[in-house]
């Protein structure tokens, strides 16, 4: 594997809810708590989990839309967990990400061409100089081109649009400054099926044309599966393994994953069927995670030492790492 691009190190983020006149005082909801990761240079990294889970949350912390609670984060080698706005700035062009909604993410008063050039006029070019008006309009132009949207279209409004070429809207406006990484938070999730497929191979194209980096957030297995070279699966805020792509598709080390992959699909005749897994109770609350492993409260393979120690992520071989005390074989 080459060298981290992008790396967290113990990261937490908590939410602070209710006030000193709420019934039982403030609480403190653990989004994300003491995630620890690594997306290397030219991979996909695929997240996945629950709703709920702190998917989300640990992406926007992972690109500095969120300050976090604790822990590091560091993008190509530097430590950019606290640094200011001023110190930032230099770094948003490389750190860029893409939202789950378009509708929500694009204002639908500007004109596509406004949106897709803002970061172009915000963002000085190479050497700190102002582009010029024919720079931004070649710029625009190539980018419509690379993300297959007509160029007669950019003096429409997001409405104008599909969910898919708005998708694509959006993804033209994070290329604009050619990031090193990009964040896809659940980009995927609110498109039909067959223009699923249409993105995600977009997103694969200008992997291999561009060599960009992703962290691909999402809750469908199947889709992770399709683009992501690597997997980290979440569950109440932690990462509980992370490994190969396929290799954790077929040997998963973590029960919970086990279930998770238990409810997908088998797309082929030929493929196995997997034992169904029905995972009992309901997600605990992350205002007060259970003591220990937290997914012990549903794990079928639960034992005392999980309701008392929480388990480290660790090796359990095949590349594969897992936070549990009893991993399958």
């Amino acid at each position: 594997m080459t060298a981290a691009l992008l790396e967290a190190e113990n990261l937490s983020k908590h939410f602070t809810l209710g006030g000193r006149f709420s019934p039982g005082g403030p609480q403190v909801l653990r989004a994300v708590d003491g995630v620890s990761l690594a997306v290397a240079r030219g991979e996909t990294l695929g997240l996945v989990g629950e709703s709920g889970c702190g998917k989300s949350t640990l992406g926007r912390c992972l690109v500095r839309l969120y300050d976090v609670s604790g822990g590091a984060v560091r993008f190509e080698g530097r430590d950019i967990t606290h640094l200011g706005e001023g110190a930032l700035r230099p770094l948003r062009p490389r750190l860029q990400m893409v939202f789950q909604d378009p509708s929500s993410s694009l204002n639908p008063r500007r004109r596509v061409a406004d949106l897709i050039t803002e970061p172009l006029r915000v963002h000085p070019g190479p050497g700190g100089r102002a582009r010029g008006r024919g720079e931004i309009r070649d710029r625009l132009h190539d980018l419509m081109d690379l993300v297959g949207l007509a160029r007669e279209h950019l003096d429409r409004y997001p409405h104008e649009f599909s969910g898919g070429q708005r998708q694509r809207i959006g993804i033209a406006r994070a290329l604009a400054l050619e990031p090193s990484l990009i964040v896809a938070d659940e980009s995927v999730s609110a498109l039909d099926v067959s223009v699923q497929a249409q993105i995600i191979n977009l997103f694969m194209d200008l992997q291999d044309r561009l060599g960009i980096t992703y962290l691909f957030i999402a809750h469908d297995l199947s889709v992770v599966r399709q683009i992501s070279t690597r997997t980290a699966v979440m569950y109440l805020g932690s990462v509980v393994e992370t490994g190969d792509t396929e290799t954790l598709f077929h040997r998963p080390a973590h029960p919970y994953t086990e279930a998770l992959l238990s409810a997908v699909p088998v797309a082929h005749a030929g493929e196995a069927r997997r034992r169904r897994i029905v995972l009992k109770g309901d997600v605990p609350s992350p205002l007060n995670p259970p003591p220990g492993c937290r997914f012990h409260t549903r794990c079928p393979k639960a034992q005392e030492r999980c309701r008392i120690e929480p388990p480290a992520l660790r090796d359990v071989g095949d590349g594969r790492m897992a936070a549990c005390h009893f991993p399958n074989e």
